[in-house]
């Protein structure tokens, strides 16, 4: 207790105060403060946080008619169809088209072309294109490109899209129509009295193997034997930097001593001088060997 007396009194001595807790936002500032974050997320195309701020707006206000929207769109943008339907049961008649989407790419295509019957909407009518196109109803699925394109503007992505779409529309529609005559006069023929369930399939085409086949034989017709060719070294293997074929291999000695090697490399170190810096010790410096002086200079007077 006296240490506990102590430290809050230090405490107060130095003027630490406990710090006030805040005070907690209402309700409309805590909606405020989502919103924001909201934006910013959805601005930087951060779909999986923006879906979680949109879980604790709706938290706050269930009813909340913009996050509801918000949440289903973000729903179907990260592909969750399935809670996409479950969001849309409470209000089928208010998101008709968002869940004639979800059902589509469930691929439950009865079920949305149903909830689609009676609507007109141009993002309705690219809908039903696209079911009429999986469902194979190529004529109406060309039919409703067709007037899509029309009130377009090629300046428009959609342009694109929707020309993209009549071209493999009309690919499909063409087979159906008279493409397949082409394909059935291509099969082998077959007897008279076979049925088409029974005529065995046709053989496979062979030009490929049998050019392989002509390129191992010599002139003669003689079969030669072929040398395998190398396997090259997987890239897992190769050091940093080494190209193969390009760097000069290691030497094979290197795990050698130098004193071993066949080749022994000499360095390009000069030898030192005897006497030279760096003398061990004990060394001793060779003498000098002392020449007679010669007559003039200073060192040869006598003193008298």
């Amino acid at each position: 207790m006296s240490s506990a007396k102590t430290k809050t009194g230090s405490k107060k001595a130095h003027g630490y105060t406990k710090a006030a807790p805040k005070p907690s936002l209402s309700k409309e500032d805590r909606q405020r403060k989502y919103y924001n974050s909201l934006c910013d997320q959805l601005e930087g195309d951060h779909l999986e946080n923006a879906l979680k701020t949109t879980n604790k707006l709706l938290a706050l206000d269930p009813e909340d008619a913009d996050a509801i929207q918000i949440h289903l769109f973000l729903l179907l943008k990260t592909s969750r169809y399935q809670d996409a339907l479950k969001v849309t049961e409470s209000k089928p008649h208010q998101f008709k088209f968002e869940r004639a989407y979800a059902l589509y790419r469930l691929q439950r295509e009865n079920d949305a072309a149903e909830l689609l019957a009676d609507e007109d909407d141009r993002a309705v009518l690219l809908l039903k294109a696209q079911i009429s196109y999986r469902q194979g109803h190529y004529a109406d699925a060309l039919e409703i490109y067709n007037d899509l394109l029309s009130t377009s503007s090629p300046a428009l992505e959609e342009y694109a899209d929707i020309q993209t779409n009549i071209d493999a529309t009309e690919t499909n529609l063409n087979f159906l129509q008279s493409g397949f005559l082409t394909s059935i006069h291509q099969l082998p023929a077959r007897p008279k009295n076979q049925s088409l369930e029974d005529t065995p399939l046709p053989s496979l085409n062979l030009t490929q193997i049998s050019s392989v086949a002509v390129d191992t034989k010599d002139a003669g017709g003689a079969s030669k034997n072929v040398a395998p060719k190398p396997k090259s070294p997987r890239k897992s293997r190769i050091p940093k930097g080494v190209i193969p074929g390009v760097t000069p291999p290691p030497d094979p000695e290197r795990w050698i001593k130098k004193s071993e090697r066949t080749k022994v490399e000499t360095g390009g170190h000069k030898k030192r001088k005897a006497g030279g810096g760096g003398a061990t010790q004990g060394s001793m410096a060779p003498e000098q060997s002392q020449k007679p002086s010669t007559g003039g200079g200073k060192s040869g007077k006598k003193k008298k």
